[in-house]
């Protein structure tokens, strides 16, 4: 799925855009939205909307702090653990839960100490209903004909069909219990930055809770030490598109097995960066714009095309996959890559691996810079994995399943969080030297219950491994961030996008393609997005542009 075929809405596309490759890069994607504000914009009723006040947790002390726009804190070993619930929430009773499940199923919970320990915890038990995401949304969708609906339910933006009148219909409206200050009662949810909120908002209600990502899954990779060598100290230094060329130029040696650029799918998105082009949708005043309907997303093309045609490009790198492309970065085959911000940390992680395979290389992310001499951007695109929804219940009862997201919720640094993501020390987990846990072989089954998908904090930055690899990082989501820009669709439903977006925009995707490739020209792009238009698009827009206006 990518930026001009998938369905607007808060979804696990938010992860598969930057867990893959940049697929999506190929269309781009509209407006920045306001942050830092108490009411949402680009949202139905919106401005009737209190969203939470956010409340950060005194007990959780970062290496390097986070910020209220949503630049997460960043962390160089576990902090010593507090406890973040005093209280279990439930008293011996249960609730139900359905969610989505990647990878292999967990132990069961008769043999599984850290599904038993939380449940100790949380003083109840939690049925949880696992569906591979392959499968979730007809199984989704075919426990709600069935009438018998769970406590919490994920919404990964593609199960809900009709989403306002599904809320409105079997959802609890949150705004009394979470508005506010109303939501000091439940600490660990007050501490999610409001930013993140903005996506859980409908017809002007709270209407669910937030799965936080890292609001943007940033430009790219550069291989620094090859950077530096052609005169570069950083990306962000680079004039304009002209510079781009030289730098990438100078990057470029087939005689020694180098190239410039080489990512799956031509790995755009940093090109739509440094040309502008709108994230998924541009909103002027009510009236909506397709990212490829405009002069930035032609202009990051056709320069895309002339990089190709000059060499810069790793012959055939277009149809790489994934570990090809990895393998060709750490190797020092290309330079730059497009990659999501999250595959920067971590064992197997850039931060890591490129080091790893010689030490003389450095992986930093790619800070974009504005092709004609001005600002660049980012896109928004990693601000949640989706949202998950309440039942209506009696005031008890909400109050009741509130709690065990709360839990759920719990911070970085917390007993909780360590219970939920690492299991029973000794058992799952060990601690090393610096107290940072080690998962064990039987851990990462037990870890693998879905807890994750049903209730989350605001995510970290974490390595313990190398200092300079989370400093890297958060320098990076802090220069990133400020640049992003929102999908102005991004909470909003459109009947046929939902259900031809896929197929009416992939001729769009392949005349991009082919242009860029040699096998095609502009006028073939214009031809295949005027034949978008009125094959459906423009009723994808006029839903939309009427859910706006509602």
């Amino acid at each position: 799925m990518n930026a001009a075929t998938r369905p607007a809405g808060p979804s696990r596309r938010n992860f598969l855009s930057v867990a893959g490759v940049g697929a999506l890069a190929l269309f781009g994607a509209g407006s920045l939205a306001a942050c830092g504000q108490r009411t949402v914009a680009g949202v139905s009723n919106a401005s009737d909307a209190l969203l939470p006040t956010t409340i950060p947790l005194k007990a959780q002390a970062a290496d390097i702090a986070g910020t209220a726009d949503g630049v997460p804190s960043a962390f160089f070993k576990y902090p010593k653990a507090f406890r973040s619930v005093e209280k279990a929430p439930l008293n011996g009773t249960k609730i139900t839960a359905i969610t989505n499940l990647f990878g292999t199923a967990p132990n069961g919970r008769g043999s599984n100490p850290a599904w038993q320990a939380i449940e100790e915890r949380l003083g109840g038990t939690v049925e949880i209903t696992s569906v591979s995401s392959d499968d979730y949304d007809t199984k989704f969708n075919t426990v709600v004909a069935g009438g018998d609906l769970p406590d919490l339910m994920l919404n990964n933006g593609s199960a809900v069909k009709d989403t306002i009148e599904f809320l409105q219909a079997k959802c609890a409206d949150l705004t009394p219990y979470l508005g506010g200050d109303k939501i000091a009662a439940y600490p660990n949810l007050a501490a999610i930055p409001e930013i993140f909120w903005k996506n859980t908002v409908q017809a002007g209600k709270i209407y669910s809770l937030p799965i936080p990502r890292n609001l943007t899954g940033g430009s790219g990779f550069v291989n620094q030490t090859m950077l530096e060598k052609v005169g570069v100290s950083s990306t962000a230094d680079i004039k304009d598109k002209d510079d781009f060329y030289r730098v990438a130029t100078a990057l470029t040696d087939p005689a020694n097995n180098q190239w410039a650029l080489g990512s799956t799918k031509f790995g755009l998105t940093m090109l739509h960066h440094i040309f502008r082009t709108p994230n998924v949708w541009r909103n002027d005043g009510g009236k909506l714009t397709r990212a490829f309907e405009t002069e930035e997303y032609l202009a990051a093309i056709e320069f895309a095309a002339k990089l190709y045609k000059d060499g810069l490009y790793v012959p055939g790198s277009e149809g790489w996959t994934k570990s090809q492309m990895v393998n060709a970065f750490i190797a020092g085959k290309v330079a730059m890559i497009y990659d999501g911000l999250p595959a920067y940390t971590g064992p197997t992680g850039y931060g890591r691996s490129l080091p790893a395979a010689n030490p003389a290389n450095k992986a930093v992310p790619f800070i974009p810079f504005g092709h004609d001499g001005g600002k660049a951007q980012t896109w928004l695109d990693n601000v949640t994995f989706g949202t998950v929804m309440l039942k209506q219940n009696d005031e008890a009862k909400l109050k009741e399943v509130l709690g065990v997201a709360n839990f759920l919720a719990a911070p970085f640094g917390s007993e909780e969080y360590l219970l939920l993501n690492y299991g029973v020390e000794g058992t799952d987990y060990t601690l090393d030297g610096n107290g940072n846990p080690i998962a064990t072989e039987r851990g990462l089954l037990d870890t693998a219950v879905p807890w994750k998908y049903l209730a989350a904090p605001q995510q970290v930055v974490f390595d313990p491994s190398n200092k300079e690899i989370a400093t890297t990082l958060h320098s990076a989501y802090s220069k990133l961030i400020p640049l992003g820009v929102a999908n102005p669709c991004e909470t909003l439903f459109s009947p046929t996008d939902s259900s031809q977006g896929s197929k009416l925009g992939q001729p769009v995707s392949d005349a991009a393609t082919a242009f860029i490739a040699g096998r095609g020209d502009m006028a073939g792009l214009k031809a295949a997005i005027a034949a978008w238009k009125t094959s459906g698009g423009d009723t994808i827009r006029g839903e939309y542009e009427q859910a706006l206006a509602s």
